[in-house]
C-alpha cells in the first residue's frame, strides 16, 4: 500500500488566475485520480500564495522532511507547474532526490507516474515541460515587474503596507491618506528632534508613555507581518526614530524602487542607487512641512547621546570656529544660582589641542535674540519692496559660469583619458576608475545646475501665489524671547572663536540673495552669506540697527 500525500500550490505572482488552478480544484482532481488508482491520500500539503520560482516554501519543506523520514513514499500533484517552475531544481528533485529516497512522483495532468515511466519520459519529456514552466514564470515575472514600474512612475503606492502615519485609501489602495490615529506621533517625533532631543531621548520618552510602535499599530489594525521596525520587545529605539525622520514620505513625496529583487528565482533584494529611485513629489498630503523636515534632518546629523532631561537651547547648533568641533555645555554654581558656559569640546578632551573659546549662554542668547530679530526685519523689508513690483516682470537670472567651467574641466579630463590609455600612461583598470570618477563629478555639477534653476522657478511661483510665504514675521519679531523653533529655522550654525568672535551662518542666505538681486535688478548669485561680529561689535548691537551693512559675506 502506498503512503501517499498530495501537494497543492497557488500563486498570483505566477499568473495563476485560472479557476482550474485554485486549491479546491487541485484537491478535487487529485482525489478523483487517487480513487480511480486505488491510492489512499494520508496528508495534504498546501502552499497558498507562494511563487513556484523558489522551493523555499513552508509546506513543501515540511513535506520533504516527512518524505526523508519515511512517513510518506508517494507525492501527487495536479501538474508539474504546481510542483515548481524552476526547471533546474524541479529536475533535481524528480531525477535525483526522489529516486534516492525511493519516492514515487505522480503528475496527474501530465500523465506522468515515475513508477510506470520509461527512460524517454524521465530524460526528455519532463525536462522540456519543466523548462516551459520556468519560461512561463520568467515571462510573468517580467510582466509583473513592468506593470509595477508603470504604477510607480504614475505616483501609485504599491507597497503591501502603508508607512507609519498613513493608511491606504479604501477607494483606491494605490493612494495614501493620513492616519489621524498615529500621525500626531510622527509630528511629535519631528518636533522633539527640532527642539534638540536626541533620537535615544525621543525613543525613551515614547516608551515611558507607552506610545504605540509602528509594528504594534499594524498588529492592532489586524495585519500580521514582519517589518524593518520590528524588534524583540516591540519598543521604540533610536534607529526607528531616525528612519521616520529621514523618510520623505512625510513631506508628501513618494519614494519607491529603493530595493529590487536580484531575479525572479530568488527573494534576495539588492539596494538601488538613490539617483535611480522613482520619486513623485506632492503625491499625497504631508504630515510635516518641508522646512521642519530639513531642520530635523540637519539636527539629526548633529545628534547627541544625551537622554537625561530636556535639551539645551543651543543643542547641536554651536561649533568651535577653529577646529569645527561642537561646543560643550558646562553648568556651574554661583552665588545666586547657576550659570552656563560653552567651551570647545576638543579643548575639553585634551587641553592644548585647541583653545577654550569660552562664552556664557545668557550673553550669547541675548546677542542672537537681537540678531535673529534684525534678520526678520530684513525679510520684512525685502518683502515690502517686492510686493510693490509686478511679479510677471521679474527676471531671475541665475549665474552658472563657475559650474559650467567646472563641468568643462571634467569633460576635458575624461576625453584625455583615452589618449593616456593609448600612450600607455595608464592601464585599463586605472582608465575605468578615472572615467567613473569624472562621470560622477559631471553628474554632480549637472544636478547642481538643475537645482539652482528649480529654486529660482519655485521662488518666483511663491511670489506669484500671493500667499504669506515668509511666516508671520511681525508676530515673530514682537515675541519677547527668542524661541528654539525660530532660532533653528533661520540659523544653520553658530561658530564661536577666541575672544568671543562669533560667526552666524543663516539658512535663508540663498533666498535672501535672490530677493536682493530681484530688487537690484542684477544677476542672481548665491554666495554664502554670514554674519560675523567681534566682542566690540556685540557691545553696539543693542543700540545700532544692522540694516544692510553687516549682512554680507565676511
Amino acid at each position: 500500500m502506498s503512503k501517499a500525500c498530495m501537494y497543492l500550490r497557488l500563486s498570483r505572482d505566477d499568473g495563476d488566475t485560472m479557476e482550474s488552478n485554485s486549491i479546491g480544484n487541485q484537491r478535487e482532481l487529485i482525489r478523483t485520480y487517487a480513487e480511480k488508482e486505488e491510492i489512499t491520500i494520508l496528508k495534504e500539503f498546501v502552499d497558498d500564495g507562494v511563487s513556484g520560482a523558489t522551493f523555499k516554501r513552508a509546506a513543501f519543506e515540511r513535506m520533504l522532511k516527512a518524505l526523508k523520514d519515511g512517513t510518506y513514499d508517494t507525492v501527487i500533484v495536479k501538474d508539474l507547474s504546481r510542483f515548481g517552475r524552476d526547471y533546474i531544481e524541479s529536475g533535481r528533485y524528480l531525477q535525483k532526490v526522489f529516486p534516492e529516497l525511493g519516492v514515487r512522483f505522480i503528475s496527474v495532468n501530465d500523465n506522468y507516474d515515475s513508477e510506470k515511466s520509461d527512460v524517454s519520459d524521465t530524460h526528455l519529456i519532463l525536462p522540456i515541460k519543466n523548462f516551459i514552466n520556468d519560461s512561463y514564470c520568467r515571462d510573468i515575472s517580467t510582466k509583473v515587474r513592468s506593470s509595477l514600474e508603470t504604477k510607480k512612475r504614475k505616483g501609485e503606492f504599491i507597497g503591501a503596507f502603508a508607512p507609519f502615519g498613513y493608511k491606504k485609501d479604501p477607494k483606491d489602495k494605490h493612494k495614501l491618506l493620513i492616519d489621524r490615529k498615529v500621525s500626531p506621533i510622527v509630528e511629535e517625533i519631528f518636533h522633539l528632534k527640532v527642539i534638540g532631543y536626541s533620537s535615544r531621548a525621543i525613543a525613551k520618552n515614547l516608551n515611558e508613555r507607552g506610545v504605540v510602535t509602528p509594528l504594534k499599530h499594524k498588529e492592532n489594525m489586524g495585519s500580521n507581518f514582519t517589518s524593518g521596525f520590528s524588534n524583540k520587545n516591540s519598543k521604540w529605539d533610536a534607529k526607528m526614530v531616525n528612519r521616520i525622520v529621514r523618510n520623505r514620505v512625510y513631506v508628501g513625496n513618494l519614494e519607491q524602487g529603493k530595493r529590487v529583487k536580484l531575479n525572479y528565482k530568488t527573494d534576495l533584494e539588492i539596494k538601488v542607487d538613490e539617483n535611480d529611485w522613482i520619486v513623485i513629489e506632492n503625491s499625497h498630503d504631508p504630515i510635516v512641512s518641508i522646512s521642519e523636515f530639513r531642520i530635523a534632518n540637519r539636527i539629526l546629523m548633529r545628534d547627541t547621546a544625551n537622554t537625561k532631561g530636556e535639551p539645551s537651547f543651543f543643542a547641536g547648533m554651536l561649533f568651535c570656529k577653529d577646529c569645527n568641533e561642537p561646543m560643550v555645555r558646562r553648568k556651574y554654581k554661583v552665588k545666586d544660582g547657576y550659570k552656563v558656559t560653552y567651551i570647545c569640546s576638543t579643548y575639553n578632551k585634551e587641553k592644548g589641542a585647541c583653545t577654550r573659546h569660552s562664552i556664557k549662554e545668557d550673553e550669547l542668547k541675548s546677542l542672537l535674540n537681537y540678531l535673529v530679530k534684525d534678520r526678520i526685519r530684513l525679510h520684512e523689508s525685502l518683502y515690502d519692496e517686492i510686493s510693490m513690483m509686478n511679479i510677471d516682470d521679474i527676471k531671475l537670472n541665475v549665474e552658472f559660469d563657475d559650474l559650467t567651467k567646472e563641468k568643462n574641466k571634467y569633460e576635458m579630463m575624461r576625453k584625455t583619458l583615452y589618449m593616456d590609455l593609448e600612450d600607455g600612461l595608464i592601464d585599463e583598470d586605472e582608465f575605468e576608475s578615472f572615467r567613473k570618477t569624472y562621470l560622477e563629478k559631471i553628474k554632480e555639477v549637472d544636478n547642481e545646475i538643475e537645482a539652482k534653476k528649480e529654486y529660482a522657478l519655485n521662488l518666483k511661483e511663491k511670489l506669484k501665489s500671493k500667499k504669506d510665504w515668509l511666516t508671520d514675521l511681525k508676530e515673530l519679531r514682537e515675541l519677547p524671547d527668542l524661541s528654539r523653533e525660530l532660532f533653528v529655522t533661520l540659523v544653520d550654525r553658530v561658530e564661536i572663536g577666541e575672544g568671543k568672535d562669533i560667526r552666524v551662518i543663516f539658512n535663508d542666505m540663498e533666498e535672501i540673495a535672490f530677493l536682493r538681486n530681484i530688487i537690484r535688478d542684477k544677476d542672481t548669485t548665491t554666495k554664502p552669506e554670514v554674519i560675523s561680529f567681534s566682542k566690540e561689535t556685540a557691545k553696539r548691537l543693542e543700540s545700532e540697527s544692522l540694516g544692510g551693512v553687516i549682512y554680507g559675506t565676511n
